[in-house]
């Protein structure tokens, strides 16, 4: 109905019968809602959550949900364009070419520095620019928002993960460090701050996460290249591995950041109608 039609005065061919003037007066005095256009996209958006979390219970239950996070893994590769993958490619290249000017040491800190890095602020890229088709992927899979991009999370994490693989297995083959003790260097910060930025990102918003999860680690790793000729405090956060306790820990590491993952990637249609987005 349209309100505005209240507002006009009555003429003289509009002259109604007293009961119906009453009803008239009483919708023309009542207030016309003219809410904001931040409180419409307000509106809009708590709508949307809830239309998603109601729509989780209408998958069929033949399908896992772990399953259809696989499926969509393609679709997010697809989606992000090739330049977002070759970014990471690049940044492993040019640490390859700063092989010449740096130490070994210095190169093992760069390397278990920058991996944790590009996973977190890839995540939080990839968060922050959402992908045009990224709604048409989501109307025609029945999944969340959220399994999306715990999808995406676990597409960083595994290609950031290979990239280093070839890393470290070019270390060994150089006799620069051994396999084992390099790949559980790098791996243990990479999944914790992946587990720690992607609820995150997803609950508050991505700026945050890139200042929890990635400005911590990149100023201590900083200040490790710094005092790598000294006895830095930071020097074990960026050494290999090499006593029982040390291995201990960095093991822990890894087996906690594994189950934060699997815990947020299997209750993630919990929380969507929580999600910042």
């Amino acid at each position: 109905m349209d309100n505005h039609s209240f507002d006009q005065p009555l003429t003289q061919r509009d002259e109604l019968p007293p009961d119906l003037q009453t009803v008239v007066n009483s919708y023309a005095a009542q207030p016309v809602p003219r809410p904001s256009s931040t409180e419409t996209a307000r509106l809009i958006h708590t709508l949307l959550t809830e239309a998603a979390f109601q729509a989780q219970d209408t998958h069929k239950e033949g399908t896992p949900h772990l399953w259809r996070i696989a499926v969509l893994t393609r679709w997010r590769v697809y989606l992000l364009g090739p330049w977002f993958w070759m970014a990471s490619v690049l940044l492993l290249l040019a640490g390859i070419g700063l092989s010449r000017s740096l130490s070994v040491s210095d190169l093992i800190t760069l390397l278990i520095l920058l991996l944790p890095l590009a996973a977190v602020f890839g995540l939080t890229h990839a968060l922050h620019a959402p992908s045009a088709g990224l709604r048409a992927v989501e109307a025609s899979c029945p999944v969340t928002f959220v399994q999306t991009s715990m999808s995406l999370g676990l597409v960083l994490l595994v290609f950031d993960s290979l990239l280093g693989l070839v890393a470290t297995l070019g270390f060994a083959l150089a006799h620069f460090a051994p396999f084992w003790n390099l790949l559980l260097a790098w791996l243990a910060p990479l999944l914790l701050l992946t587990a720690i930025s992607l609820p995150i990102a997803l609950l508050c918003n991505v700026r945050l996460a890139a200042l929890i999860g990635g400005l911590p680690w990149m100023l201590l790793g900083l200040l490790a290249l710094a005092e790598q000729n000294g006895p830095g405090i930071v020097k074990p956060f960026f050494s290999l591995p090499q006593d029982t306790l040390s291995l201990a820990s960095h093991l822990a590491t890894i087996a906690l950041g594994l189950l934060l993952l699997i815990v947020f990637t299997t209750f993630a249609p919990k929380w969507q109608r929580f999600c910042a987005f």
